[in-house]
């Protein structure tokens, strides 16, 4: 069972004599921190760096004088239980608190020295003990948590710069920032040496890499005479536009028809359920009619029967009574038990006189509902038909008008989208061309010789192949306009994107592509379950959105919303911590933590209490 590695960050806060604590949470996935320039963010950036061990003491503002120290909390992500570090904003030494328990820990890396913050924090990592190459004759050192600290702290000046995201710009340490990001990317460390390729191998794969581009190459080319489009990229985009143009037209004149379309379907749909609701009302007043006949009938037997009884009744009341009714025997021998009172033939034919003429009665009713009823289905059935004819002419609305004219429009749509997309296909392929043929330059050019005392740590494009395609993942979700491939150049030490090196674009593209480096770094490492301290924590990613570089106009705003989106989705076991001017968008994933700083009496002003305007 594997276990991850690495802590993320629950709260930062200053604290002073006399003044109120200032503090930002921090949960596990995305954490962003939004709000105008002069507000704390980069103070935030500031104090995370100084608590994991950096030496520069945070920018001094009017605003936070008075506060004497920073307290970083952080914990395992397999335990709840915090842990909190101490220090004075005026540098020194750290203190550790454990529950009720603390200890002192080094502000300085030692070798070995359990007693200290870079050794605290690598264990928690994991990469406690591991040793990197300082020089090419293949000297070598324990890693310290700040060799690492590099590629998960990014402050706003580094995340523009020109230079690759494994180096800090000291020409003395590339060796073993070289050795940092091999030592994250491969998991092995400096720890043995690592034997070198044979340069006639490594000549032999070359030539099989330029072998199998070379085919491509010929494949891609093959692709564009077979489009018979006989114009150049610049003829295909100017194109491009005019189709996209016809395209949104023939868009716009579909989604009209279909809203003609959608309103008269409505209308039938409506005349067809009042045609069935008339149908289903005339179904069960007929049905009532047959009971109604049924009823009728019942009642006209009961009169019948009645009538009889009544004329029975009357008839008998007539009759002398000469002997008994029970026996037949003469009057004077009458038993006494057959004299007991019987209610007699005219009582009977009184109560079945009047019985009937309840019946009657009853009758006289049902007939008046009869007739209603049946002015009823009548009504219904005149309703019926004019329903039916609703329903028929919205049909043949339908199949007549408005059919024909939305078939045509879907025609025009359809065409116009096959072309867009062939010369979307077309600009691909000459975009892969290019990157084939830029590559197969690249091949051609002679390789660094490597010392004859040691072998090289830069990372191989091979063993960066993987984590190229984690900066690609990210970019196409961050809506990365036109985005092709992106691989690692081994001259460079840096990713190429759609064939063009990262820092051959503006500041504002070199900025995203920054942070997806070293995010895709984390996303790597998480994948594979191999060390690293679990969080990134990037000041301005998206600088682009206020102050882009000449050229960089065409670079939407869509990726913004689609950045954030993408973090919130695909971080929530690790931790990225954002600093940026603008407010992300309104429907982020609520999982988020958001910190807004407002620069106003409105919500929180800033990092600080009173944090100058």
């Amino acid at each position: 069972m594997t276990t991850t590695t690495g802590f993320l960050l629950t709260r930062l806060s200053l604290f002073g004599s006399g003044v109120p604590h200032a503090e930002v949470r921090f949960n596990a996935g995305l954490n962003v921190i939004f709000g105008p320039s002069d507000t704390g963010k980069t103070l935030v950036g500031q104090c995370v760096d100084f608590m994991l061990g950096g030496s520069k003491e945070p920018k001094e503002i009017p605003e936070a004088a008075l506060y004497e120290y920073v307290l970083l909390g952080f914990r395992a992500p397999d335990s709840e239980n915090e842990l909190v570090l101490e220090r004075s904003l005026r540098g020194g030494d750290f203190r550790l608190r454990v529950g009720e328990q603390d200890r002192t820990l080094g502000a300085k890396h030692q070798a070995d020295n359990e007693d200290t913050l870079s050794y605290f924090l690598l264990d928690l990592a994991g990469l406690s003990g591991r040793r990197i190459r300082t020089n090419k004759q293949g000297k070598t050192r324990t890693l310290s948590f700040r060799d690492v600290a590099k590629l998960v702290l990014v402050d706003e000046e580094t995340v523009i710069s020109e230079r690759s995201p494994i180096f800090s710009g000291q020409g003395t340490a590339q060796t073993a920032e070289r050795s940092v990001f091999r030592l994250l990317l491969t998991g092995v460390d400096d720890s043995s040496v690592i034997a070198r390729d044979d340069p006639k191998i490594v000549k032999g794969r070359q030539e099989g890499k330029s072998e199998v581009i070379e085919s491509l190459l010929a494949q891609a080319k093959g692709e564009i005479a077979d489009l018979k489009l006989d114009s150049d990229p610049a003829d295909l985009r100017g194109q491009l536009k005019l189709v996209e143009a016809r395209f949104q037209k023939a868009s716009s004149a579909l989604a009209v028809e279909q809203k003609s379309v959608a309103v008269l379907e409505e209308e039938r749909h409506g005349a067809w359920t009042r045609l069935r609701q008339a149908e289903s009302r005339m179904d069960v007043l007929s049905e009532l009619q047959k009971r109604f006949e049924l009823l009728q009938k019942q009642y006209s037997s009961d009169l019948r029967r009645l009538e009889s009884i009544s004329e029975a009744g009357v008839r008998l009341g007539q009759m002398k009574e000469e002997r008994c009714p029970v026996c037949g025997a003469p009057a004077e021998h009458h038993d006494r038990a057959h004299q007991e009172p019987h209610a007699a033939p005219e009582e009977v034919a009184t109560a079945s006189r009047a019985e009937a003429q309840k019946i009657r009665t009853l009758l006289a009713d049902l007939r008046g509902t009869v007739a209603e009823n049946e002015a009823e289905v009548a009504r219904l059935s005149e309703e019926r038909r004019e329903k039916q004819a609703e329903l028929e002419a919205a049909v043949g609305e339908l199949r007549d008008r408005l059919r024909p004219r939305m078939q045509v429009a879907l025609r025009r749509f359809w065409d116009s989208q096959s072309q867009r997309d062939t010369y979307r296909h077309a600009l691909e392929l000459y975009d892969r061309v290019a990157e084939f043929e830029a590559l197969l330059t690249e091949f051609g050019k002679p390789k660094k010789v490597l010392p004859a005392d040691g072998p090289s740590v830069a990372v191989g494009a091979n063993q960066a192949e993987q984590f190229s395609k984690q900066v690609e993942a990210l970019l196409r979700a961050w809506h990365f306009p036109n985005l092709d491939r992106v691989t690692f150049s081994e001259d460079d030490e840096d990713v190429v994107i759609s064939g063009h090196r990262r820092a051959s674009h503006g500041k504002g593209v070199r900025a995203i592509t920054h942070a997806a480096f070293n995010l895709a770094l984390l996303r790597y490492c998480r994948a594979r379950s191999m060390p690293h301290p679990g969080f990134v924590l990037i000041d301005s990613p998206l600088v682009v959105y206020r102050e882009p570089d000449t050229g960089e106009g065409s670079f939407t705003r869509d990726v913004k919303d689609a950045f954030y989106r993408s973090l919130a989705k695909s971080f929530g076991d690790a931790q990225v911590i954002i600093l940026e001017n603008e407010e992300p968008p309104a429907d982020l994933d609520r999982s988020a933590n958001l910190t807004e700083f407002t620069g106003t009496d409105r919500g929180r002003k800033g990092f600080v209490p009173q944090i100058r305007e």
